[in-house]
């Protein structure tokens, strides 16, 4: 998959924000799109610009209703994520996610209360998923 530019991803970003996964009209984008980024020039036609790129990408399908236009993502938040994500753990750690772990630790980017609720997570995340053994 195809990674997008920074700004490309602040604008799936808000698409997936405002519409919850459903089209959203390029109001609604704007509106869910971070603070930083309104107040750096993010003028209607930028993000149309942006709308249009990411069409171009097959990110995102316009669709007309009535006088409106309608933004639907076509790709998943979940799917896109994971797929960069991957590929950075691959590319920076040679896939070893302990590599990325103690980068975000050394930097201050990971603290304890986010390793407990990893840890956490990757109980739940086990005993779902029971029928594999990865020890």
């Amino acid at each position: 998959m195809e990674q997008l530019s920074r700004r490309e991803e602040q604008v799936m970003a808000a698409l997936w924000a405002a519409g919850n996964g459903q089209a959203a009209t390029r109001r609604q984008i704007a509106a869910a799109l971070p603070a930083p980024a309104k107040d750096a020039g993010w003028a209607d036609s930028t993000l149309l610009n942006f709308l249009l790129r990411l069409e171009r990408k097959g990110f995102v399908r316009l669709q007309k209703q009535g006088n409106k236009n309608l933004y639907l993502p076509l790709v998943r938040r979940d799917t896109y994520c994971g797929a960069v994500s991957a590929a950075h753990l691959q590319t920076l750690y040679g896939g070893d996610m302990r590599g990325l772990l103690a980068a975000l630790a050394a930097t201050g980017r990971l603290d304890r209360a986010q390793v407990h609720r990893l840890l956490r997570w990757l109980d739940g995340w086990l005993a779902e998923n029971a029928e594999y053994d990865y020890e």
